[in-house]
């Protein structure tokens, strides 16, 4: 990749694989040499905002099997956050056993309602799943 990105990773951490996954994601952008920030939540208490960022990953859990619902933390966060339009976004979810493909289409919803531009998006249940999703990014450059 031969421009340097700002990037920003968005995510509910009450679900532990989730929080790992992210980390592992941010962790091989920063070992590429790019601009990471972690915005999680639970610790956000004032609007974000998120014109700096070139890409924005937004993470969120599967929280209702059969619904496909995610978090109202999420949603809320989203229907809040600052800078958002015209941005470049990448959607993930932890899978459930049901609703996992329901979920992504909420999440992608609810940042294309933030003005957002969905650009990618996967269901990763583990850091191969992880790797795949940023090799497609970091691919795009």
């Amino acid at each position: 990749m031969s421009s340097w990105l700002r990037v920003a990773f968005i995510y509910h951490g009450k679900n532990k694989a989730l929080q790992h996954s992210t980390r592992y994601m941010i962790n091989i952008f920063e070992k590429s040499g790019h601009t990471v920030k972690a915005i999680e939540i639970e610790d956000v208490s004032s609007p974000i905002n998120l014109r700096p960022y070139d890409i924005i990953f937004v993470g969120a859990s599967v929280v209702s099997a059969f619904g496909g619902k995610i978090s109202p933390e999420v949603v809320n966060f989203l229907k809040g956050v600052v800078g958002m339009e015209g941005k470049k976004t990448v959607a993930y979810v932890r899978p459930s056993l049901f609703g996992t493909d329901k979920a992504l289409r909420r999440l992608m919803a609810n940042m294309e309602s933030s003005g957002a531009f969905v650009i990618d998006f996967q269901a990763i249940k583990s850091d191969k799943d992880a790797q795949i999703l940023l090799d497609r990014q970091l691919k795009k450059g």
